[in-house]
């Protein structure tokens, strides 16, 4: 099954960590972490978690090696989640048919 960012938005690095960071709420990575997850270089990834803590989308930590989680808060991450649901949901109404 495609992933449903990915189908729509196509395959970046703020895709790929927003499909990946949505569901872990609570949870913390650091760059390395999210690198691995997303499958592009610690710069990549370090320039995106910068933009994404910038506009309130990641929270991050005062420790000594950064950690960054989704912010539930965020009207923006609310709005990406509702999509995403949406997404999902028609994702599996086409397979269904």
């Amino acid at each position: 099954m495609t992933r449903p960012f990915e189908g729509v938005f196509g395959n970046t690095c703020e895709m790929r960590l927003l499909e990946f960071l949505l569901p872990l709420e609570g949870i913390g990575f650091n760059i390395t972490e999210l690198s691995e997850e997303a499958g592009v270089s610690r710069v990549t990834v370090g320039r995106v978690v910068k933009k994404f803590v910038k506009w309130g989308i990641l929270n991050t930590s005062n420790a000594r090696i950064p950690q960054y989680s989704i912010n539930p808060a965020s009207p923006i991450v609310k709005s990406i989640d509702n999509m995403n649901n949406a997404l999902i949901g028609r994702m599996l109404g086409e397979e269904k048919g």
